[in-house]
């Protein structure tokens, strides 16, 4: 009988039990890994950062919410945790991330605008024209925005929450349907009755809206009325009221 020599023998064994990587998958892995180190590389870091879609929100006060530094990198930021740190200012209503290849970081800024300014205890409100409050404010000399008045708010949220009443609604709708002339004009909407609503223009004319029904038609008529009386060079401070809540012409009434 043969004797197999005692290293041939482990030779084998050795041989069985050993696993080759086929070439492929190790050009795959090396490859993997390289990819891995070169996207963590210097090479991405930071070196812009650019903000765009700000008109209201100053860019500094963006870059300081956002945390985000040059010498970071491009890839490892968390782009959610930077969207929710920017859009917990009110004036944020969404916030888009854009990596622009290899070291510029872009963001996006849609903002909300202020339409209007509803009276409250504490000074005026800057409302959006969803009706989130944007921000309290003392002097009205600045903003040439319609102040709202007339509402009762027994719980006020807090800077950058909905306020959600129902004649704030009104009123919003109403800022919404107006043309933007017109909006030059108007000074004041008064929404203490919901179907006698009122609103004033700046030469003190009282505008008798009634309700919301029709209220696009009314508006477009309110306008109208008031081109026709600067094409006419009429002095509006004659005029003590525009009544528009009935079907048919308007009722203008002159002070006497």
């Amino acid at each position: 009988m043969e004797i197999t020599h005692i290293d041939s023998y482990r030779k084998g064994k050795k041989n069985k039990n050993s696993i080759k990587l086929p070439t492929p998958v190790i050009y795959i892995l090396l490859l993997a890994v390289g990819l891995y180190f070169f996207i963590h590389s210097p090479f991405f870091n930071i070196k812009d950062i650019k903000v765009t879609g700000n008109n209201l929100l100053e860019t500094e006060k963006i870059l300081s919410l956002s945390q985000v530094n040059t010498g970071q990198n491009l890839m490892e930021i968390n782009s959610e945790e930077i969207i929710k740190r920017i859009s917990v200012h009110p004036l944020v209503k969404g916030v888009e991330l854009k990596r622009k290849l290899p070291n510029t970081l872009q963001i996006v800024i849609e903002e909300r605008k202020p339409v209007g300014l509803l009276v409250s205890q504490d000074g005026f409100i800057q409302v959006s024209e969803e009706g989130y409050f944007l921000a309290l404010v003392h002097d009205l000399g600045e903003y040439n925005l319609p102040v709202i008045s007339g509402i009762s708010l027994e719980q006020l949220p807090g800077p950058g929450q909905l306020i959600n009443n129902q004649g704030l609604f009104m009123a919003l709708n109403i800022i919404k349907e107006s043309d933007p002339a017109l909006l030059e004009n108007l000074v004041e909407i008064n929404i203490a009755k919901s179907k006698h609503i009122l609103a004033y223009t700046s030469n003190g004319i009282e505008i008798r809206l009634g309700s919301l029904d029709k209220i696009k038609e009314k508006l477009a008529n309110l306008n109208q009325i008031l081109q026709d009386f600067n094409k006419r060079g009429l002095d509006q401070e004659l005029v003590e009221y525009i009544d528009l809540r009935f079907t048919g012409p308007p009722v203008i009434k002159r002070k006497i």
